[in-house]
């Protein structure tokens, strides 16, 4: 941002100035003395559970029976029919026949490829139980029928092999269920209830997703929403494990009582990953939100629908069909079931916020760039030139008048010092010496406003989107949506030994990597050729800092958002030095070579 000089604008960049050192204040300390001790004691509590839930096994099934069991001995309780498709493994439970075991196949706990699958779905007496449940009830809705299902001795579900399971009431009442499983994330359910009695039965059928209690994963960011989500009647409901806690959120009464809708979709969203039921897009529900105290203590938060009244008549039979999306939030995949299932704006169960219209355009080149050269690294690089590309007439305005600012600069002096002791009289000087000389000095300022939306739109996209989930781009970079796993103290991984991150305090100024070191050293030579318009000392001095203050700050980036940021301020240089070279004006980087060369610095080429 310029500075033509005069007390307002100085005014200006004190402001500016101030907002910055304040910002960094509170940030800074936030993350030493809170972030970083509650996520440390978060992880306390979580190892802490375990050891208790270990404990309670070894003593004895009552105590075990006090709290959530280890996954593995809740998986082995009970009868199960196990699945397996190219998207997802994993096991249906007879009792209930919930979908309560499920593995993605296709994504890994870390970026070793032998690590082991993510584990999505947990059974209801497991610690982070989620689960998808189907059934029928009453036409009150009051009683729920949960059948303990029959299988055929050896039956499994595959692709291309549909299980049935059979139950019988005992009071004519006979349900078959068919699950079907595709490629990706999606199991189809089709019930039928058939009525051997010759008494007509109303009965409603549902979906519902549960959790018990909060995941382990939770980031409980303010830029990330997770929780409940769903779109009912084309309206996309979301509301956080703390509002609903609370029995508040986008509009709680209402989800509580019921939403009437004609298909939608309705679910609990990770960061990445969504566990939804969608039903047929003809058929009419109310969908709902809930959390409740569940018997074990943890709380119980369920998204689904009920159906409208169906008669079975006498001898007769009715049905009901369901999907059920269990898996990654992958744009292109969410975008096919939009069309296939007819489930209304499936792809925002992304979390794109409150600027969409900024997150998605900006997703669509990414991913666009993605499918040209097969790397998220250099899809990024080619978005940024995109973008430069765009705000490229209003950059090069702004060096134009920053270089005819350069050359005024002994005007503007002389003017200060004739009317030191009148401020009005200067004001009037500089305003009449910007007309004369057809200066806007706010010109100066646009790039810097552009860039916050633009930073704003590829930090959400980066955050939420799980296509850059363990995305490598170059050389140690395994994971764009991770901080640089690098440090400056063992020479970035040269010397034979782990940089001490997670020290207090200390951790954060060892934990710079590479990468945000290069966006320092960017910044530096954007901010070294820019004119120097500031007089005061102090000011001048603060800016020196900035570049490195904020090497810092972006050490906990993604690194993607790094490179854009590194990648962003080369072309910025670029272009500011050969406008600026073409205006006329002697750069910051030619003093600095002539100092080098101890030469003049080459004649510019007035345009």
């Amino acid at each position: 941002m310029t500075n033509p000089g005069g007390p307002q604008d100085d005014g200006m960049n004190r402001n500016m100035i101030l907002a910055i050192v304040v910002s960094l204040a509170i940030f800074l300390p936030y993350n030493f003395l809170v972030l970083e001790p509650m996520q440390k004691q978060q992880r306390a509590a979580v190892i802490a559970e375990r050891a208790a839930v270990q404990k309670a096994r070894v003593e004895g099934p009552v105590a075990a029976a006090t709290g959530p069991v280890e996954r593995g001995v809740a998986v082995a309780t009970g009868k199960r029919v196990k699945f397996d498709a190219p998207g997802v493994d994993g096991s249906i439970a007879l009792d209930g026949g919930r979908i309560d075991d499920l593995s993605l196949k296709r994504y890994r706990q870390t970026v070793d490829p032998t690590s082991p699958e993510v584990v999505f779905l947990n059974p209801e007496a497991a610690r982070g139980a989620t689960y998808g449940v189907f059934g029928w009830t009453d036409s009150e809705g009051t009683i729920d029928i949960i059948p303990t299902w029959t299988a055929p001795e050896g039956a499994s579900l595959t692709p291309q092999t549909p299980l049935t399971m059979t139950y019988a009431t005992g009071d004519g009442l006979t349900f078959t269920r068919t699950v079907a499983v595709d490629d990706n994330y999606v199991f189809t359910i089709s019930d039928t209830v058939a009525n051997a009695s010759a008494t007509p039965r109303s009965l409603r059928a549902y979906g519902a997703v549960r959790r018990h209690g909060l995941p382990d994963d939770l980031m409980n960011y303010m830029t990330v929403h997770e929780g409940f989500t769903g779109v009912l009647d084309g309206t996309l409901y979301e509301t956080d494990y703390k509002a609903a806690d609370k029995g508040k959120g986008q509009n709680a009464d209402k989800l509580l009582a019921g939403v009437p809708s004609t298909g939608g979709w309705l679910g609990i969203t990770d960061k990445y990953w969504l566990a939804a039921v969608i039903p047929e897009r003809s058929t009419a529900v109310s969908g709902r939100y809930t959390a409740r105290r569940g018997a074990d203590g943890r709380t119980v938060y369920e998204a689904g629908y009920i159906g409208e009244p169906l008669t079975v008549a006498a001898n007769g039979e009715a049905k009901s069909t369901h999907h059920f999306f269990a898996g990654a939030k992958r744009v292109e995949i969410l975008r096919n079931y939009e069309a296939s299932l007819g489930a209304t704006d499936f792809t925002k169960a992304v979390d794109w916020g409150n600027f969409y219209f900024l997150t998605r355009p900006f997703f669509w080149l990414l991913e666009n760039f993605y499918k040209m050269v097969g790397n998220f690294g250099l899809a990024i690089m080619l978005t940024t030139i995109v973008v430069k590309a765009l705000l490229f007439p209003v950059a090069y305005n702004s060096y134009k008048t920053m270089s005819k600012m350069q050359k005024l600069q002994p005007k503007m002096k002389e003017m200060q010092e004739r009317y030191a002791a009148d401020q009005q009289r200067l004001q009037q000087e500089m305003i009449k010496l910007y007309q004369t000389e057809k200066i806007n000095p706010v010109t100066g300022c646009l790039p810097i406003f552009l860039q916050i939306p633009i930073f704003y739109a590829l930090y959400k996209v980066l955050l939420v989107t799980i296509e850059m989930r363990h995305a490598p781009f170059v050389g140690y970079i395994k994971d764009l949506s991770a901080p640089d796993p690098t440090s400056w103290l063992n020479l970035f991984g040269i010397l034979p030994f782990d940089a001490p991150v997670n020290i207090p305090v200390l951790g954060f100024i060892l934990a710079v990597g590479l990468l945000p070191i290069l966006y320092g050293v960017s910044m530096w030579a954007v901010t070294a050729i820019s004119p120097q318009q500031v007089a005061d000392p102090m000011q001048r001095r603060i800016f020196q800092l900035m570049p490195i203050m904020f090497t810092f700050m972006f050490a906990s980036f993604a690194v993607g958002m790094v490179v854009y940021w590194v990648w962003s301020n080369t072309l910025t240089f670029t272009q500011q030095y050969l406008i600026m070279r073409h205006q006329g004006v002697e750069t910051g980087l030619d003093k600095w070579l002539a100092k080098i060369f101890k030469k003049p610095p080459s004649s510019p080429v007035a345009g």
